[in-house]
């Protein structure tokens, strides 16, 4: 004759057996990745610099508005068409302003930036061009 014990018993091992399954699948997910948002906010001035050639060379400053995922983050601007960028630091509010490069009217701008914890945002393309108040996005 059966106990009491032994009938708990199938039912002890099935609870056990669905733990460790969560527990693996858990595991086999691996960490959650959450996504940073790309730069938004995104505005170009241009100004003209004359070497001691004389030749004027187009110049482009690149602004980000405050984002706080940015906060202390390093922005990357690359021209495509030039195959060149800048780099610059986030201020403690996630706004930027990074050194001026050389561009022509309607290169197309990747940015992105990486956060102090080293995670990359999702890349935006800009326009270059002095749109108000800010820069359109690339066509697709």
């Amino acid at each position: 004759m059966r106990t009491r014990h032994d009938r708990r018993e199938p039912h002890r091992l099935g609870k056990l057996l669905a733990a460790v399954g969560v527990l693996f699948t858990l595991w086999a997910c691996g960490p959650v990745y959450i996504p940073v948002p790309p730069p938004s906010q995104i505005s170009f001035t241009s100004e003209d610099l004359v070497d001691a050639t004389g030749t004027t060379h187009h110049l482009w400053i690149t602004a980000g508005g405050p984002d706080p995922a940015a906060a202390g983050a390093t922005f990357f601007v690359f021209d495509r068409e030039r195959n060149a960028g800048v780099i610059a630091g986030a201020n403690p509010d996630g706004s930027f302003v990074a050194p001026p490069f050389e561009g022509t009217l309607g290169d197309h701008v990747d940015l992105y930036y990486r956060d102090p914890r080293g995670r990359s945002s999702g890349t935006t393309c800009r326009l270059l061009g002095p749109d108000t108040p800010y820069a359109p996005l690339c066509p697709p």
